[in-house]
């Protein structure tokens, strides 16, 4: 496929994009100076089925892909999604995917498992302020090898736990080593190795309610 690709001026977005950046290079670690990412603004569902070469759900917004971050319009946002529009979700959907860049980098590509990733997109984005805290885990964890919606509800707060009980250092160690443990086994024994348990509901859940 060939398209077109045209620049435009949204100063409020150029904002979000310097604020996240600023954000997610001290969470990351990582000073990211050169190559940073480009974001490209998706007109509609059609473009991001092109784009994705798949026909996609309406929940989905954006994905990154290396440095390159896809976000749909917020023109259409609601028209060409099944989600509300706001200013402040539009603009934690920006940093989600710019997170998602940053991760890439430590984890030398790796994302697996999707729950790790993407709940460090959340949390990092401070998506977790737009959803309901679960009053305990119980399905974040069947998000190994593929993602979907369920991904989005547990995913952000098990990582909020880690973050909070372990601290950020363990939490970087885990996304870094990822490289070596690619395996389901392999990534529980690395996480048992940092954290001292495995990663089970049964575990989440003690520290989550204790």
């Amino acid at each position: 496929m060939i398209y077109t690709i045209n620049s435009t001026n949204d100063k409020g977005l150029e904002r979000i994009f310097k604020e996240s950046m600023r954000d997610l290079k001290k969470f990351y670690e990582l000073n990211w100076v050169d190559h940073i990412p480009r974001v490209i603004v998706v007109p509609n569902r059609k473009t991001i089925d092109l784009l994705r070469g798949m026909k996609t759900e309406p929940w989905l917004l954006g994905w990154a892909d290396g440095r390159m971050v896809y976000i749909l319009d917020s023109m259409n946002f609601e028209k060409e999604s099944n989600h509300k529009y706001n200013s402040a979700r539009y603009y934690s959907l920006l940093k989600h995917e710019l997170s998602h860049a940053f991760y890439h980098i430590i984890s030398h590509g790796q994302y697996i498992p999707v729950w790790l990733c993407e709940g460090v997109a959340i949390y990092t984005a401070g998506q977790i302020k737009e959803k309901t805290r679960p009053t305990k885990f119980k399905e974040f964890l069947k998000f190994q090898k593929e993602g979907g919606k369920g991904v989005y509800s547990e995913s952000g707060f098990a990582v909020e736990l880690l973050v909070k009980k372990f601290g950020k250092q363990k939490l970087l160690k885990l996304i870094k080593g990822l490289k070596e443990n690619k395996s389901r086994s392999e990534f529980e024994k690395w996480f048992k190795t940092i954290y001292k348990f495995k990663p089970t509901y049964k575990e989440f859940n003690r520290l989550y309610l204790e």
